[in-house]
Order: structure tokens, then sequence, then C-alpha cells
């Protein structure tokens, strides 16, 4: 009996060793001498670094064209940070969307814009505030009692009273 429990112990050992031999090497990590700092770099510096799913809601502080001539150039300045919503964002896309001055809401998709929405054209210019034109008020006449509508019933101006008697019949 022993050796029976011997032998099914030293088998299950040596199965568990020859799984980790059998596995094949993991490739080395080639050995890279190239100068990075002669490559020219695609991003710039200055843009914001986004990952996942991001939002913003703010004004277009600066657009500029892009020194290639291809692209655009947003700075968005965010006035909402509620929600998760970023403060600042820097970034490029290759059309106009957007207005400088103009209060947008904006979702990104890693570094990618996904919408972009107007809420206000012409927000924020030379340095204020535009403020919103108020709603105007609607002055009507006041309605008064004259002989001519007093005595005119029609379906809109008719007078029901309450029921005075009631009856049911059942064939």
């Amino acid at each position: 009996m022993t050796k029976a429990i011997s032998s099914f112990c030293v088998i299950v050992l040596l199965l568990g060793l020859q799984g980790c031999t059998t596995q094949p090497s993991a490739p080395k990590p080639e050995i890279n001498t190239k100068n990075v700092s002669n490559e020219k770099s695609n991003t710039d510096p200055k843009l914001t670094k986004l990952v996942g799913k991001n939002y913003i809601k703010g004004v277009i502080i600066a657009l500029k064209q892009g020194s290639d001539g291809r692209g655009w150039n947003y700075e968005i300045d965010g006035i909402e940070t509620t929600n998760g919503k970023l403060p600042r964002v820097n970034f490029n896309h290759n059309s106009v969307l957007a207005n400088e001055g103009d209060l947008v809401y904006a979702s990104f998709n890693d570094m990618r814009v996904s919408e972009m929405f107007v809420i206000k054209a012409g927000y924020f210019k030379n340095g204020k505030i535009s403020p919103s034109p108020s709603p105007t008020k609607i002055y009507t006449k006041k309605k008064t009692n004259t002989p001519e509508t007093e005595g005119k019933r029609n379906k809109a101006h008719q007078v029901l009273g309450v029921p005075k008697e009631e009856s049911i019949r059942l064939n």
C-alpha cells in the first residue's frame, strides 16, 4: 500500500515538472541601438494625453492652424468640471469644428475627438462673456367686459349648471 502511494506521488511530481519543461522559452528581447533623439516626434509635447472616454464643457480659447498647414490646434478651457469632466484640453484635429470663443461640449475617445457640439456661438469675445439675450415679455391687452362680448354665448363660453335630477332606466 505504501509502495502504491509513493509511486503515485512520484508520478504526480514528474507530471508537474514535465509541464514546466515542455513550455517553449520566451523570445529574448531585441536590443535596439537606434538613436531616438535623431527622429522627429509626431506628437506635440503640449498636447493633452487622454486615455479612455473623456468629456469637456468649455470655451475654445485658441484655434491655430498647425505648422504643417494640414491640421488645427484647439485649446479648450473647461467651465464645468462636474462628473469627471476635464478642466483643460489641448488637441489637434484635421478640420475646423467650431470657432474661437464658442462654448462647446466635446467628447474624446483616447486621443481622438468623437463629437463636438457648439452650445453657444460667440460665447467669449474680447475677454468678456457675452450676455445672453433675456427673453422679452409679451404684454397683452387685458380683456374687459364690453356689451358686445357680454351677451355672446357659444361653445367656448357655455355655462352649464349642476343637474338637479338624474334617472337610469334598465331594459
